[in-house]
């Protein structure tokens, strides 16, 4: 990435509860065992994506992998 773009994001002030949307295209191959493995665990695809990011070495802020789901009420 050009180096612009990281000084950029460095000065953005960033919040455990700042979310953005982001849309990919992934092979049918990949969605499917990315659904196998959430109805596995009873999770979200989004909980899935966000665990293997992390254990890349992508930051994923604390608390971020939860099911927001079961958080409304």
């Amino acid at each position: 990435m050009k180096s612009w773009f990281h000084e950029i994001m460095n000065r953005m002030p960033h919040s455990a509860d700042d979310e953005e949307h982001l849309q990919i295209q992934v092979p049918s191959a990949t969605k499917l065992d990315l659904a196998l493995r959430a109805a596995k665990a009873r999770e979200p695809i989004r909980m899935v994506v966000l665990r293997a990011l992390d254990a890349y070495g992508v930051e994923v802020p604390p608390g971020a992998i939860q099911d927001r789901r079961r958080n409304r009420g």
